[in-house]
């Protein structure tokens, strides 16, 4: 199954359901139940379940995360039981509130959605040592995505298949659940992969782990699928492999870079004020200058000389030959023939303010 089609957000306001009176067909109108007694009764259903389940914690070495046997590692959880012999196993709840730096870790994460303030429980086995997420860009893992008694509602097992995913929705375009873009952010990409002699591959470094979320967070009363119930918590079983940029409003600029904070409320998020956030504005800061025509996109094939073999090969001539404190790094894109290209953009600050043109209503100067 595709996440994306179990994970464009829903909303409504009303369950409807048929029902037949005296031959004759009528709709009654079943309102949503209470979003706090609803989420309440979610925390203690996944609280009971982290004080009754395990995961298989020995499968991995976390003396040293970046060992590559750990590359291979998926978490599967189980219940505690004398009946399959794992009553001393350690209960997810004992890694909650780890001091930093500890792993495994059970953190809780506050979102705040439709009003409530909730926690979300993200179980780091490994955070990652790649890039970085941001809500703004699309994102691409291998996930299982469960209820609470195991029941497998979407899952894949490799990411070539209808990734990268939104994790934001703008317009038309979908998104996923709040609770899922929340638990991805919090951890980091693979560093690269290696190829298996069957062509499969392994990916090096990348973020592991679960997100706990209760359905206010989820799907609530309107579930995609009969596998889900009404009101149900849902697990996401991850391993988070990659990042790209997105650029709703097709401006040069990439989303998350039009959206520093993150909330999308801030005055540096809608620098010129008007109805639009900046990353979905082609005129950021209002000047009458399209933001495009601010910024200069640039490409880098090779080192002047000889094409870039590797991804390594690409960064390390940003991290040497690219000083100018406008041109920022955006990605490296391997090609069909093997080699990689570096991709950048220029975002002057003609007055040496500190602000870039394009969220500078006083500077109008166009890039030719």
């Amino acid at each position: 199954m595709n996440l994306r089609k179990y994970l464009i957000p829903t909303l409504s306001l009303f369950f409807v359901v048929l029902s037949c009176r005296d031959d004759e067909e009528t709709f009654d109108i079943v309102p949503d139940r209470d979003r706090q007694e609803v989420y309440d009764e979610n925390e203690e259903e996944i609280l009971t379940y982290f004080e009754t389940h395990f995961f298989n914690e020995e499968d991995f070495d976390f003396a040293d995360a970046t060992n590559p046997a750990n590359n291979d590692f998926t978490v599967v959880l189980d219940t505690i039981s004398a009946d399959n012999g794992t009553q001393d196993k350690t209960p997810l709840i004992n890694y909650l509130n780890q001091v930093d730096g500890i792993y495994p870790r059970l953190d809780i994460k506050i979102v705040n959605q439709d009003d409530i303030d909730y926690n979300l429980y993200i179980l780091k086995v490994r955070e990652g040592e790649g890039d970085s997420i941001n809500k703004l860009d699309a994102a691409a893992m291998i996930y299982s995505g469960t209820v609470v008694d195991g029941t497998v509602f979407d899952s894949q097992v490799n990411i070539e298949n209808g990734q990268p995913f939104n994790l934001t929705g703008v317009g038309s375009i979908g998104g996923v659940v709040a609770g899922f873009r929340e638990g991805v952010v919090e951890f980091k990409t693979s560093t690269g992969f290696t190829q298996n002699t069957d062509g499969s591959l392994t990916y090096k470094d990348h973020g592991i782990g679960v997100v706990f979320m209760p359905s206010g967070l989820g799907y609530f009363s309107l579930p995609p699928t009969s596998a889900i119930p009404q009101y149900s918590p849902l697990f996401f079983n991850l391993k988070v492999i990659s990042r790209s940029n997105t650029d709703f409003d097709l401006d040069g600029v990439p989303s998350h870079l039009e959206h520093p904070d993150g909330d999308i409320t801030g005055a540096e998020d809608n620098v010129d004020g008007d109805l639009l956030v900046n990353f979905i504005d082609n005129d950021d800061d209002g000047d009458g200058v399209l933001t495009r025509d601010e910024v200069e996109q640039k490409v880098y094939e090779d080192d002047g000389i000889n094409a870039f073999m590797s991804k390594a090969e690409a960064q390390s001539y940003f991290d040497t030959y690219i000083t100018s404190p406008d041109e920022i790094f955006i990605s490296i894109e391997g090609e069909l023939d093997g080699t990689y290209t570096l991709n950048t953009l220029v975002v002057p600050d003609d007055n040496n303010d500190g602000i870039p043109n394009y969220l500078d209503e006083t500077v109008t100067t166009v890039i030719e």
